[in-house]
């Protein structure tokens, strides 16, 4: 930082301390009443204007400094759901159990759960501005909006009138020294295979469960440039294989936990015959070293876990087996085409994020993102004509605009000049292949100039998240510095 700003540095520490009252409070997307309570008291406590709507998304207005009374008006805005997810040993209770904040160095990471600084960092920041009667800034309003992981249900929620202002500064990047302009729009696959169940067969004397495991996943936009391997496509290439080769059934099939992760495990159950369990735990084996081939260099950490289980008394009836494994084996999943304008920047993807048993089908959801509109279309159409090839049915739902890039907006242009003022390094302005609010929000801001940024955060999403403190500080005096100077 060029300048150390001493008294933002002091102020910057509230930030972490708002972090870990918030950490106490359970926040997984679709439970986030507790949380905006909290911010509605927060703010009720200073004697400030505040607004909670049916979806517990809060709007909290603070008149502007004195002197700043013309200055343009200025929206912060953020989400306060996380990712809940936790390692496979792990017993946390996200309905109860506060999160774990752990400093190791520079770092701050959770016990072997999601952390939660996505995007619970830019709301402690948000908090920490809206305390401090010493700020400068113009008209103000705070947006905290909900479900954001999960649909961004809470953005969709906000209608016209309900916030307003001139500049929006949306905190959910996860790169020091980034601002985002633009970020993709997506929509949902939901594909529903019958579950049709039936005895199982004579000589089939013996189970085995398997599982994928030991995969990265992480984020499915930020990190599927990264080509990781899926655990639910793995696991039905594997099965398809063992078919080809000896009778099996299968009992069961589950894997994935949430719609924005690329899913890290994934288990089946099969009955087989007694006298082939050496040969197909000895195929495995093999199987295994061939995937580590394909995928060692993204995911080393890859394993085929086979264990010796009761032999199922039902199993899936053929037709259900063979819609399902072949369905998930031709699916597109992963990168799907590159921006051929904006470098290095993935255009369109999916993920085949969960597969469930419900209580009469089991459901394949696939999660797309493009920042081209006539590309996701092509993708949603894809996966949907797929089930209707193979005789289930499938539904699109979900859908949320892209953000598209306002280029050479005046608040791009102060925001990094000042950011390139304050620091060696030098601002990188780019697109992301994810779902920011910012593209929902347009609809009913059209004329509000918008720009993100934030801290350095780490695998988001996953048990190995992580917050790089210093980079917090870093942002937090930056935005100060922001709301000051913004014309």
């Amino acid at each position: 930082m060029k300048g150390t700003i001493m008294e933002s540095i002091v102020q910057a520490k509230r930030v972490l301390e708002i972090f870990k009252e918030m950490s106490q409070i359970p926040r997984e997307s679709g439970n986030e009443k507790g949380i905006s309570d909290y911010i509605v008291n927060f703010a009720k406590n200073l004697g400030l204007e505040v607004h909670q709507d049916d979806q517990y998304n809060v709007v909290i207005k603070k008149p502007a400094s004195p002197g700043y009374e013309n200055r343009p008006s200025i929206i912060l805005q953020g989400h306060i759901d996380m990712v809940c997810v936790r390692d496979h040993d792990s017993n946390h209770d996200f309905t109860k159990d506060p999160i774990a904040n752990i400093i190791e160095g520079e770092w701050m990471h959770a016990d072997h759960t999601t952390l939660g600084a996505d995007n619970g960092m830019g709301g402690a920041m948000m908090l920490a501005i809206l305390e401090d009667d010493s700020q400068q800034h113009g008209p103000m309003q705070l947006l905290f909006t909900t479900n954001e992981e999960t649909g961004m249900d809470g953005a969709f929620a906000i209608k016209e009138g309900q916030v307003s202002g001139d500049y929006l500064l949306n905190l959910d990047t996860e790169v020091e020294h980034d601002f985002t302009v633009s970020c993709a729009g997506g929509c949902h696959v939901h594909v529903n295979i019958p579950l049709l169940r039936e005895n199982n067969q004579p000589g089939y004397d013996a189970g085995l469960s398997l599982t994928v495991t030991g995969l990265k996943g992480g984020h499915s936009g930020i990190e599927i440039c990264e080509q990781r391997a899926n655990a639910n496509q793995v696991l039905s290439r594997v099965l398809y294989d063992i078919q080809q080769q000896y009778p099996v059934c299968l009992a069961s099939f589950e894997g994935g936990v949430k719609h924005n992760a690329i899913p890290s495990k994934a288990v089946a159950v099969l009955s087989v015959r007694a006298e082939d369990v050496a040969a197909i735990k000895t195929l495995i084996a093999y199987q295994e070293k061939q995937y580590l081939h394909e995928y060692g260099i993204q995911d080393p950490g890859l394993k085929f876990v086979v264990d010796d289980v009761a032999t199922p008394e039902v199993v899936y009836a053929d037709d259900t087996t063979e819609a399902l494994i072949t369905y998930i084996y031709l699916a597109q999943d992963g990168v799907h085409s590159v921006s051929k304008s904006i470098p290095n920047l993935v255009e369109t993807s999916d993920n085949i994020a969960i597969v469930r048993e419900n209580e009469h089908t089991i459901e394949v959801l696939i999660s797309i993102r493009s920042s081209n509109s006539n590309s996701l279309e092509f993708l949603a159409k894809k996966m949907l004509l797929l089930a209707k090839t193979l005789g289930v049915s499938a539904e699109r739902t979900g859908g949320y605009p892209a953000w598209e890039y306002d280029k050479g907006s005046k608040l791009e242009e102060q925001a990094i000049s000042l950011h390139n003022e304050m620091f060696d390094t030098p601002a990188n302005v780019n697109a992301i292949h994810a779902g920011l609010e910012c593209g929902l929000l347009k609809g009913v801001l059209p004329n509000t100039q918008m720009i993100s940024f934030g801290p350095t955060i780490v695998s988001p999403h996953t048990p190995m998240e992580r917050v790089h403190l210093p980079s917090v500080e870093n942002v937090y005096v930056y935005l100060k510095a922001l709301l000051a100077k913004l014309q």
